[in-house]
C-alpha cells in the first residue's frame, strides 16, 4: 500500500510566504525600501487559478530586486567596518555636488561686480583716496569728525591732491572715500564668501579631489589679488613712481595685472562652475552622455574647439590692452574712427618716440612704445579689437558654410556661437561710442562690462564643446554599472525596471 503522505500533499492548498508574514513586517519593509506594500495573504481572496501565475512571477520579481537590495544594505556596514578598523579616511566623491557649482556661479557673479566697480572707482578718481592697507582695521569708515579730519590729512600729504584736488573740500574726500572704501569692503567680501564654504565643502568631501585642488588654487589667486590692489595704489602714492611732473596716477603695469588676476579669477570659477553642472547632465542620462561626447571627439570638430580657444584667448589680450588704455588715459587722445589724424594710424615717428626711451643705446624704444606710448597702445587696441571681431565673425561663417561641422556641432553649440556674435556687435559699438564721445563715465563701464560679458560667452560656447576626459571616464563606468545590475537580475526582469532600481 502506496504511502498517504504524497496524496494529502498534492490535495493540500500550497501558500506563499506572504501567508505567514505579519502586516506590520510588510508595512515596515515598505517604508525601508519604499516600494508599493505588499498586501496581507490573510486580507487576500483566493486567487483564481488564472490569477496564481501572475501572482508568483511578481513574486518571483520582488524577491529578485530585493535580494539586490538585502546585497547592497548588508554590503555598507561591511565596507564602513572594515574602513573604520583600517583607520581610512573617507575618500573624496568621483563627481562633485550641483551645490559647489551654483556657489562658484554665484561667487563668478560677485567678482563680475567688482571689476565693474573698480572700474568706476577708476574713473572717478577714487582709488587714491584711501592711503593705507589696513585688511583688518581698515574694514570700518570713519565714524566720527576727528577721524574723518585723520584721514583727510593723509590724503592731503599725496599728489593727486597738491598736483589736482588742491581745493577740495572735506564733503567731496568723503564721496570719493566712500567708492574706494565699499570697492575694499566688496574685495573682503569675495575672499570671506569663497575661502569659507571652499573649507567647508572641502571638509565635507562634497568636492571630488581634483577639484579641492582647484578650490585651493582659487583661493590663493583671490588672496594675491589682493595684495595686486594695494601695490597698485601704492604706485600713485610716491612721485619717484611715474613720470615727473605728468598726471599723478597708478602704474598702468600695475593696473593691468590688478586687471588680469580679476579676469583670470572670474575665469575660473566660471568655468569650474559650468564644468560641474555639465558632467551631472552628461552623467543623467550615460547613454546620451556618450553619444555625445563621441561626437565631440569627431576630429573634423579639432578645428572649431581651438577656434573658440583661441578667440577666448583674443578676448582676454584685447581686455588687458584696454587696461594699459585706461592707466595711461589714451582713450583721451585721436576720438575719431577708424582714423587717426590724417590716416588710419598715426605717423611713425610718433609711435615709436625717443623720449620714451630710457636707455642710451635705445633698445626699450620699442617695447617701451609698445606700454607706455598712448598713441600706440591705442592703435593696438584697436588692431586687437578690429581682429577679435574678424575671428569671431569667421568662426559664424565656418559653422554656417561648412556641412559637416553644421551637422555635427550639437545645437546648444549654434545657439552659443550666435551669441558670441551678438555680444562682439555690442562690445564693438560700445567701443567706438566709448571713443567718440571722450570717454563718458556711463559708456566707459558700460565698455568694460561688454568685455566681461563677451569672455563669459565665449567660455559658455568653450564649456559646449568641450570634450571632459574625467567626465567621459565616469560616464563609461556608469553605463558599465548599469549594465552589470541589468545582467545581475537575470533575463526575465525586464530592463525599465533594473534602471528604476538603479
Amino acid at each position: 500500500m502506496a504511502p498517504p503522505i504524497p496524496m494529502f500533499r498534492s490535495l493540500a492548498p500550497r501558500f506563499y510566504k506572504e501567508f505567514f508574514t505579519c502586516r506590520r513586517c510588510l508595512r515596515n519593509e515598505a517604508q525601508l525600501f519604499r516600494t508599493p506594500p505588499r498586501r496581507w495573504m490573510g486580507m487576500m481572496r483566493f486567487a483564481k487559478p488564472s490569477q496564481i501565475s501572475a501572482i508568483g512571477l511578481a513574486i518571483r520579481k520582488h524577491n529578485a530586486f530585493g535580494a539586490i537590495r538585502n546585497a547592497s544594505i548588508a554590503a555598507v556596514p561591511k565596507i564602513a567596518s572594515a574602513e573604520a578598523a583600517a583607520g581610512a579616511k573617507p575618500r573624496f566623491p568621483n563627481l562633485t555636488g550641483k551645490v559647489v557649482a551654483y556657489w562658484l556661479l554665484g561667487s563668478a557673479a560677485s567678482v563680475f561686480g567688482i571689476i565693474v566697480f573698480g572700474g568706476l572707482t577708476r574713473l572717478t578718481e577714487s582709488g587714491l583716496s584711501i592711503t593705507e592697507w589696513r585688511p583688518v582695521t581698515g574694514s570700518l569708515p570713519p565714524l566720527n569728525a576727528d577721524d574723518w579730519e585723520s584721514e583727510f590729512a593723509k590724503y592731503r600729504n599725496s599728489p593727486e591732491y597738491q598736483v589736482l584736488n588742491p581745493n577740495m573740500s572735506l564733503d567731496e574726500f568723503k564721496s570719493i572715500y566712500y567708492m574706494e572704501w565699499i570697492h575694499r569692503i566688496w574685495g573682503r567680501f569675495v575672499g570671506l564668501s569663497f575661502v569659507l564654504p571652499a573649507a567647508y565643502f572641502v571638509a565635507r568631501r562634497q568636492v571630488s579631489g581634483p577639484m579641492a585642488v582647484r578650490l585651493a588654487g582659487i583661493a590663493g589667486l583671490i588672496g594675491f589679488q589682493g595684495f595686486l590692489g594695494w601695490w597698485m595704489v601704492k604706485s600713485g602714492l610716491k612721485d619717484d613712481l611715474f613720470t615727473p611732473g605728468s598726471h599723478p596716477r597708478v602704474s598702468q603695469y600695475r593696473l593691468t595685472a590688478h586687471l588680469a588676476a580679476a579676469f583670470v579669477c572670474y575665469t575660473a570659477m566660471l568655468w569650474n562652475g559650468l564644468a560641474i553642472l555639465r558632467s551631472h547632465r552628461l552623467l543623467a542620462d550615460p547613454e546620451a552622455g556618450s553619444k555625445i561626447l563621441t561626437t565631440l571627439r569627431n576630429p573634423k570638430l579639432k578645428v572649431f574647439r581651438f577656434s573658440v580657444a583661441g578667440i577666448a584667448l583674443l578676448v582676454f589680450t584685447t581686455a588687458m590692452s584696454g587696461g594699459l588704455v585706461a592707466g595711461l588715459d589714451a582713450g583721451l587722445i585721436y576720438n575719431e574712427f577708424p582714423w587717426m589724424g590724417e590716416g588710419l594710424a598715426p605717423p611713425k615717428s610718433e609711435l615709436f618716440s625717443t623720449h620714451y626711451s630710457r636707455l642710451t643705446d635705445k633698445t626699450d624704444l620699442w617695447w617701451r612704445n609698445m606700454l607706455e606710448n598712448p598713441a600706440l597702445v591705442q592703435l593696438n587696441h584697436r588692431i586687437l579689437a578690429l581682429s577679435t571681431f574678424s575671428s569671431v565673425m569667421a568662426l559664424w561663417a565656418y559653422t554656417k558654410l561648412s556641412p559637416t561641422v553644421k551637422t555635427l556641432l550639437p545645437r546648444v553649440a549654434h545657439k552659443g556661437v550666435h551669441g558670441v556674435v551678438a555680444f562682439t556687435f555690442v562690445q564693438v559699438s560700445l567701443g567706438i561710442s566709448t571713443l567718440l564721445y571722450l570717454v563718458p563715465m556711463h559708456l566707459a563701464s558700460s565698455h568694460q562690462a561688454g568685455s566681461l560679458f563677451l569672455l563669459t560667452w565665449v567660455l559658455v560656447l568653450g564649456s559646449r564643446v568641450w570634450n571632459p576626459t574625467r567626465t567621459a571616464r565616469l560616464v563609461q563606468m556608469a553605463m558599465k554599472a548599469r549594465n552589470g545590475a541589468a545582467a545581475a537580475t537575470g533575463p526575465g526582469v525586464g530592463s525599465s525596471a533594473v534602471k528604476a532600481k538603479l
